[in-house]
């Protein structure tokens, strides 16, 4: 459907004519009428925006109640000097440090039409990466920009609002396509479903070797390698090959369907290579080199989508660690096939295949209820029953006890550069502590503390991580460019009364921790300090600026 829809619109885009433009000569550049300071304001839940030069969120990193008359106008551009971040901002809003205002100078610029100048102007700044230079208003003046222009040379802005509207009718009916078909339009969680989220934690568990449960399957190898196939499909050349690479679940090449072994529904696990991360393969492939694809033993039982995806997280817990990589090799299915894996069971002692489903579904119910919501709005297909507040209330309706979910996030939120320092493929914590007494007790014991049970901020959900975190990056609150690192060789949990008898600064600590045993490494971090790491995370996410732990994960 979205692809009859599309047709027209790339036609008319090719059709059309461009003009350029100088950025100068579309909107008048200023600075910010008043630059806060992250590091002392107080961000709210509500008030006005507070745009920062992070590049996501539309730059906002919270809310800011200040004086109203230093607030920016409403239906301009925000432009992050050193990092080329440019959001179009509806409402008045407050700035941090180094943004410039792109005001309008035609008044018939307005939302609708403002991802055309948004795509011009970052397309223009491509090349540009966080920190590279500070753009001043010189330069971002003289900048060109393509946009599409009318025959008289004006700036076509009817053409740019009709074709906006047409791509976002066509998006949002293919998400609603999307929904319908997998069922996500209804994000209400079942009885089933908030019972299985309520009793998850007093489940029975049992282990099971990997090779009782599934079999490799077998595939013609095929001649051809990775480097002569195209990324794209191309002619004959349409099935997807699978090989060791962990982007786009290692489906990045494409074959010709001819004499090749093709395979659907399967789990995928590479055999050499630095990451070990398994897959749910639901579409059709063929596998290509260094990995293979596994399957369900018992021909009596169909897996479901979502069971196979519970499976994946359960393999994934033994295979895709920090330990293997391609100089410490975990191998192919010889190997895996041996491994043993933690599963739910039923009364039977056998995989519990129907709690394991309702997990994941009720899972995706939660994690797509905002989207669900967002799209029956646009359409104005439903009248709107809750307010967003109440959405999370409807899906809590169960006694569910989950403590404050801490920080997480992937290599692939920052800057390439800080990727490469850490190698971009191991778990690393980065930690905060509060003055002197908190760093020398630190030191003393060689320990780290992060909080568990049920209580703000505590990581206990998200235990997994602990294993795989080999490295501890420590910084003091409020002075980002003190870091210290240190190897994480081990972790134990320790009581309040412990912590007591050791001294620790908190005098009323909370009840449980997770220690961390550390050793003091000899690294420059000079590069992290200079590429403004910490000040990164807080612009990721304003609870940091309290010295929230972070975990960075590949």
């Amino acid at each position: 459907m979205a692809g009859k829809n599309i047709a027209p619109l790339e036609e008319q885009l090719n059709n059309i004519k461009w003009g350029t433009h100088k950025i100068g000569d579309l909107f008048t550049i200023h600075s910010s009428k008043k630059r806060f300071d992250a590091n002392k304001v107080k961000l709210t839940k509500k008030g006005y925006p507070y745009i920062v030069r992070q590049s996501t969120n539309n730059g906002q990193k919270g809310c800011l109640n200040e004086n109203i008359t230093l607030l920016n106008e409403s239906n301009t551009i925000s432009f992050g000097q050193d990092t080329a971040t440019v959001f179009y901002q509806e409402k008045p809003y407050f700035t941090g440090d180094k943004i410039k205002i792109l005001q309008p100078k035609d008044s018939r610029f307005k939302k609708t039409n403002s991802p055309f100048f948004l795509v011009a102007i970052q397309r223009a700044f491509s090349g540009s990466s966080w920190g590279a230079q500070s753009y001043s208003k010189k330069v971002i003046s003289k900048t060109k920009i393509a946009l599409p222009q009318t025959l008289d040379g004006d700036v076509d802005f009817v053409f740019m609002d009709n074709i906006i509207r047409k791509l976002s009718e066509s998006r949002f009916r293919e998400l609603e396509n999307y929904l319908l078909a997998t069922g996500l339009n209804n994000y209400i969680l079942t009885d089933s479903e908030r019972s299985a989220l309520r009793d998850f934690d007093d489940l029975q568990w049992r282990e099971f070797i990997l090779d009782d449960i599934f079999k490799k399957t077998e595939t013609k190898k095929l001649s051809y390698k990775a480097k002569d196939l195209p990324k794209q499909p191309k002619g004959e050349f349409t099935l997807p090959c699978l090989t060791s690479s962990f982007m786009n679940q290692g489906l990045n090449y494409y074959a010709p369907r001819n004499g090749a072994t093709i395979l659907s529904n399967v789990i995928s696990i590479p055999s050499n290579s630095d990451v070990y991360r398994a897959y749910y393969q639901p579409n059709e492939f063929t596998v290509l080199s260094d990995a293979y694809a596994i399957q369900w033993k018992d021909e009596s039982i169909e897996l479901q989508d979502n069971q196979y995806l519970f499976f994946v997280a359960c393999i994934n817990k033994i295979t895709d660690l920090p330990i293997y990589s391609y100089k410490n090799k975990l191998g192919g299915w010889k190997v895996v096939k041996n491994k043993h894996i933690l599963l739910p069971v039923n009364a039977n002692k056998q995989p519990d295949l129907t709690i394991m489903g309702q997990v994941i579904h009720a899972l995706q119910k939660i994690v797509i209820a905002d989207v669900v919501e967002y799209t029956k709005q646009h359409f104005n297909t439903t009248p709107k029953v809750v307010e967003l507040d109440n959405q999370h209330k409807k899906i809590q309706q169960a006694p569910i006890m989950v403590a404050d979910p801490f920080e997480r996030y992937k290599w692939n939120s920052f800057n390439q550069s800080i990727c490469d320092f850490f190698g971009g493929n191991q778990t690393i914590l980065v930690g905060c502590y509060k003055g002197k007494k908190y760093r020398d007790w630190i030191q003393t014991h060689n320990l780290y503390n992060i909080r568990l049970g049920k209580t703000k901020g505590s990581m206990e959900a998200n235990r997994e991580l602990f294993d795989s975190t080999t490295l501890l990056i420590l910084y003091e609150l409020g002075k980002p460019n003190k870091l210290n690192a240190y190897q994480i060789t081990g972790h134990h949990e320790i009581s309040k009364d412990e912590l007591i008898k050791m001294g620790y600064p908190n005098k009323k600590p909370r009840k449980s921790y997770m220690a961390f045993d550390i050793t003091p490494l000899d690294m420059d971090l000079t590069f992290l300090v200079e590429h403004h790491l910490i000040e990164r995370l807080v612009e990721l996410n304003a609870g940091n600026a309290k010295g929230t732990p972070v975990f960075i994960e590949p």
